[in-house]
């Protein structure tokens, strides 16, 4: 008596679809907006006025006026020392009853001979007025940037992958008598 025995294995099949994945990244959008400054300037022209005239006048360059002026206070200080002198010589020859030297040669001599200072001055003395006359105005406005940004976020696609497993084939085991006649 024998025994036949048959077996088939299982079999298992694996499937395997991958999962998808696709990432988009759109561009941000950006928007520049400027306000530009401004810059105002206004001026006037400078002059320069330069007066010379007290220097001018102290060298003895004067208008009519001044010069008339001086001419007059010039002749009366001249008059009241000549009052002066005259004064001083008649009260010198009233004394000459109080038994004083001869009073005429003294004043003749003292008048004959006139005294004279000499001096070195420099001219000018003052210094010339000088006045600047003239404006600068300067008025701005800050100028302005203002920058809009939109962030875009990113568009993702995702697929779930797959794992299939199936029995392909089933296991069995057959078994078999056979008669063997000897």
């Amino acid at each position: 008596m024998s025994l036949q025995i048959t077996t088939t294995r299982v079999m298992i099949q694996i499937n395997i679809i991958d999962g998808k994945m696709s990432i988009c990244q759109p561009r941000g959008e950006q928007n520049i907006h400027t306000t530009m400054p401004k810059v105002r300037i206004e001026f006037e022209k400078p002059k320069v006025i330069i007066d010379q005239y007290q220097c001018f006048a102290e060298a003895g360059l004067k208008n009519y006026l001044d010069l008339t002026k001086e001419a007059a206070r010039f002749g009366y200080q001249k008059v009241l020392e000549g009052i002066a002198r005259i004064a001083e010589d008649g009260d010198r020859m009233a004394q000459i009853e109080n038994g004083m030297p001869p009073a005429i040669p003294e004043l003749a001599e003292k008048n004959a001979w006139e005294e004279l200072d000499y001096n070195i001055d420099f001219i000018p003395k003052s210094r010339p007025k000088i006045d600047v006359e003239g404006r600068l105005k300067i008025d701005w406005e800050l100028g302005k940037v203002n920058i809009d940004y939109k962030v875009n976020k990113p568009i993702i696609n995702f697929q779930r992958g797959k794992v299939e497993i199936y029995l392909k084939q089933k296991p069995s085991i057959k078994i078999r008598y056979i008669d063997v006649k000897i």
